[in-house]
């Protein structure tokens, strides 16, 4: 997917909270070029933070407030923020309940939290690395990765330190640990203008009638659910006071 597709997604999503307006504060945690935050907080007109440990150059052109910071420990207030997108950070984290928790704790009661990320469940993984790779233990895909992080230059520790695939039935558990309500919305993606040129977004289109009759069922929706490539969750009505277990 690309980031088109995406912003065209957090469009959707959060045009549905109809609270956002010119005072909101939109929060994107892990962008390191800001693209997706500057382009809908325009759309809205609201105040945009990009939240993340390093930024690319580019990003201080952009119409946003950047923050260097971990997602796991959010430099702000509680109740501070209006609408908290994550794009493909969940599984770069090694602690993703931690960063789930604290966007509850910074998200406004009637805010929104609008997360993608990659399903361990597919075999592929978007990072350049072969199909297979996110069933692989630590100890076989650290070999493995060796020469894909040479590759395309991530370092030598990028494997270990930033690969931590994730299991969507796991991550919808945990957000519902820390919000009210927990929808699962991979369906959207249907709905959006989609480039036929580009082979995920073609292959898409190619499964798209099977995928609206599954989803058309609460039986073939948590199906899909499970092992869909990029499960989309929205998160809305924060627990307050939650703990994380034995944390």
């Amino acid at each position: 997917m690309t980031s088109t597709v995406f912003k065209q997604l957090y469009r959707s999503a959060l045009a549905d909270s109809e609270r956002l307006d010119e005072d909101s504060v939109l929060l994107d945690i892990g962008a390191k070029d800001g693209k997706i935050a500057s382009a809908l907080a325009d759309a809205i007109g609201c105040r945009a933070i990009v939240l993340d440990i390093d930024f690319d150059e580019d990003a201080t052109d952009r119409d946003c407030d950047l923050i260097r910071g971990d997602g796991t420990e959010i430099p702000l207030p509680d109740d501070s923020v209006d609408a908290i997108v994550s794009n493909m950070v969940f599984e770069h984290v090694p602690d993703e309940e931690a960063l789930i928790a604290d966007t509850a704790r910074v998200l406004s009661d009637d805010g929104v939290f609008i997360s993608i990320c990659p399903n361990r469940a597919w075999p592929g993984d978007g990072h350049g690395y072969p199909l297979g790779m996110p069933w692989l233990p630590e100890s076989i895909g650290g070999r493995v990765a060796r020469p894909y992080d040479q590759k395309y230059e991530r370092g030598e520790g990028w494997y270990r330190e930033a690969y931590h695939p994730v299991w969507s039935i796991t991550v919808r558990r945990e957000l519902s640990r820390y919000f009210e309500t927990v929808e699962y919305r991979s369906g959207d993606l249907l709905d959006l203008d989609l480039d036929a040129s580009n082979g995920k977004q073609r292959l898409l289109e190619t499964f798209a009638e099977p995928l609206e009759l599954a989803f058309s069922s609460r039986l073939g929706r948590r199906l899909v659910e499970a092992v869909f490539p990029t499960p989309v969750y929205v998160s809305k009505h924060p627990k307050r006071g939650r703990r994380r277990p034995n944390g």
